[in-house]
């Protein structure tokens, strides 16, 4: 008997040792700062953002930090947070590649005013007032979410104007002083199977060759027509890749994403890349292990749970902390939704570790937030438009017209981000 309780205690010993370790660890993990040292200037005179250990650095080598908002819901509408939907046409549930079907079948429009209806809805979501509006709350950077349908008519074909809004976002850009990343939020066949990616129905990039080697020409393609704009501060290659449709992302698609590295490398020398650790820094993979140079991270942080904002920030640094990533940090995508507390406390915890951010989002529409977000998901934009549906499977080119024209960021009222940066960061 004697024998076994000294068993006993030894293993609830080894027991609490082990607790006691572990909670040593994590705190360290979690109070450890990862990016202490910040130099605030390198010799850089290329004239491009780059990356020199876990910093950026603008083309004048001095320390850099984005501070930017996404443009989504622009050049890749969700059903969400757009004004289009498809009503019982397919699934019912409005992509892009489903709301081009509808659209197609609508006996109403012919494939010109199809055309013409989705150049309006580009015109009109996003204009040069915008990125006004941006700079004058202080933020230095946007994000621009685009598919492959933006730029090519089949995955492998570019338009004939391929470029031409993604040149005058630049221009603008230039104009009011911001920088631009370049974000593929659909690759061909969709790296995610999610709507945001312009469809739901495939997840078909990384089993399919030719869908592989499509989004590696399109990267090119990009790359080619970039390579010597300044203002592009960094391509983001992949937005929230999946190793399986609802699974999260891992070294399958930095696999791919080392293929499109190299394609890029080819032709741009200068551009910082960034690659995704979906969702979590967990889900990345060494950079060591490709020897990039050049390349930044990426984070997506969303706080879908009952505990702090606090909590989930702390993870996130414990979690990174572990990685021991050698490359700066961007939070390409997060959002306190109406919690203003909670912006201003994220902005002070990226500002502390040096990290990027780029908050979802610009603009919505908030009428059907409902069918997809939980009650306290409000306030996603700076700027929310209230406006009523339009059903491309059978409204007339009238109706959809008239609905695409009331997209302007003049019919929207300023939300909680909005407030928020004005009084951080506004001029």
């Amino acid at each position: 008997m004697k024998a076994v309780k000294r068993i006993l205690l030894a293993v609830l010993i080894v027991f609490v040792l082990a607790v006691v370790a572990f909670g040593i660890t994590a705190a360290v993990l979690c109070i450890k700062n990862p990016n202490p040292d910040r130099p605030s200037e390198i010799d850089n005179h290329t004239g491009f953002v780059q990356t020199y250990g876990r910093n950026f650095y603008d083309g004048n080598g001095k320390l850099l930090q984005f501070k930017g908002v996404n443009l989504g819901n622009w050049f890749v509408q969700e059903p969400w947070m757009t004004v289009s939907e498809i009503g019982d046409f397919d699934t019912g549930v409005y992509t892009d590649v489903r709301g081009l079907a509808a659209m197609k079948q609508n006996p109403n429009l012919t494939d010109e005013q199809i055309d013409e209806l989705r150049k309006l809805y580009i015109d009109t979501y996003i204009q040069e007032g915008d990125f006004k509006n941006i700079a004058d709350l202080g933020l230095n950077c946007v994000r621009i979410n685009f598919t492959y349908m933006n730029l090519t008519t089949d995955g492998r074909t570019l338009r004939e104007n391929a470029f031409d809004k993604l040149d005058w976002a630049l221009d603008m850009c230039e104009k009011y002083g911001l920088y631009a990343i370049l974000d593929l939020h659909g690759a061909v066949g969709s790296q995610n199977m999610d709507n945001h990616s312009g469809t739901d129905a495939d997840w078909d990039l990384y089993p399919n060759e030719e869908h592989r080697a499509w989004t590696i020409e399109l990267w090119k393609a990009v790359a080619q027509r970039y390579k010597d704009r300044t203002v592009v501060a960094a391509y983001d290659l992949l937005n929230e890749p999946r190793s399986a449709p609802g699974k999260y992302a891992g070294k399958e698609q930095f696999d791919f994403y080392d293929e499109l590295y190299n394609a890029v490398r080819a032709v741009d020398a200068n551009h910082v890349i960034i690659m995704e650790c979906f969702t979590f820094p967990t889900h990345g993979v060494s950079e060591k292990e490709y020897n990039w140079e050049n390349v930044a991270y990426s984070y997506h942080i969303y706080n879908q749970t009952p505990l702090p904002q606090s909590v989930c920030l702390y993870f996130y640094k414990a979690l990174h902390n572990l990685k021991g990533y050698d490359v700066p940090i961007i939070v390409g995508e997060w959002s306190c939704w109406g919690k203003a507390e909670d912006w201003q406390a994220s902005m002070d915890f990226f500002d502390d570790l040096g990290w990027s951010y780029c908050s979802w989002t610009y603009k919505t529409n908030n009428t059907n937030y409902g069918g997809f977000m939980p009650d306290y998901m409000v306030d996603w934009g700076i700027y929310e438009l209230s406006q009523p549906m339009i059903d491309l499977s059978t409204a007339t080119y009238e109706e959809i017209a008239q609905a695409y024209s009331a997209l302007g960021t003049e019919n929207a009222k300023t939300a909680t981000a909005y407030d928020v940066y004005k009084q951080r960061f506004g001029k």
